[in-house]
């Protein structure tokens, strides 16, 4: 009885830190977008250089998801320092996994093997609603500072989000009686919650993309291989996109 009551306890602590965690980030992010403004004079009438206005609106959204991004890496891991103090079993695990680098490989293509597959399916039923996920990031792959893009998806989002959900999120509801099915929904869904801007498609693809994650981290028992097939995902789609739109040019 005393472990099971620990365990809740747990959960509703790992639950209510997360939702913190999301609405501290979400804050900072406006934030440092609010700086922004002020910093640059985006917003002031004032004579712009050709491509400025592009670049820095692009800037702008890098430097919110920056701060989004610190601020949940920063909190994760303070509630894991304590988690491992008072528990003695942290949240977050960096381990290489069983195979090494050919378990990571291996993870990546079967990842963009399946999101190929629903892209085109997507694709084949429903066109406008791929153009309206990808238009927003293909207009700032338009810009000179499209790299900061990059850094935020390609490095930033995996290493935040996948230490949040799969980490803390999932760490905290896995040994409860939700077990690995409940605890891989949830994080799936509430991750996907962060991409409701998206269409339905997109939030399905995010949805599914989350439990294929989810079960990466419990076959393999560390972070590290959600995180780079992640981040390799966000990298691949701005690259196209990035290269696409260079060639538009020529």
């Amino acid at each position: 009885m005393q472990n099971r009551t620990q365990i809740w306890k747990w959960v509703a602590t790992g639950v209510c830190l997360a939702v913190a965690i999301v609405v501290l980030a979400t804050v900072s992010g406006y934030g440092a977008a609010a700086v922004f403004d002020i910093w640059s004079q985006i917003k002031e009438p004032r004579a712009f250089a050709a491509g400025e206005p592009e670049a820095l609106m692009t800037g702008r959204v890098a430097i919110s998801l920056f701060a989004f991004q610190v601020v949940t890496v920063a909190s994760v891991f303070l509630a894991n320092a304590r988690r491992r103090r008072v528990a003695g079993t942290p949240f977050l695990n960096f381990d290489m996994p069983p195979g090494g680098i050919k378990t990571l490989a291996l993870s990546v293509v079967v990842l963009m093997a399946l999101a190929m597959l629903f892209a085109s399916f997507v694709f084949v039923f429903n066109p406008d609603a791929l153009q309206h996920d990808l238009q927003p990031f293909a207009e700032m792959m338009k810009s000179r500072t499209w790299w900061l893009i990059l850094l935020a998806a390609g490095i930033g989002a995996p290493l935040a989000e996948e230490c949040l959900f799969r980490g803390l999120l999932f760490g905290a509801l896995r040994p409860s009686p939700l077990g690995f099915t409940g605890a891989a929904v949830v994080t799936a869904v509430t991750w996907a919650l962060l991409h409701a801007n998206y269409s339905p498609y997109g939030v399905a693809a995010i949805t599914l993309i989350g439990l294929y994650l989810a079960w990466l981290r419990e076959r393999t028992g560390s972070l590290l291989t959600p995180i780079v097939c992640h981040g390799a995902y966000n990298s691949l789609i701005i690259l196209l996109m990035a290269f696409s739109a260079a060639g538009s040019f020529d």
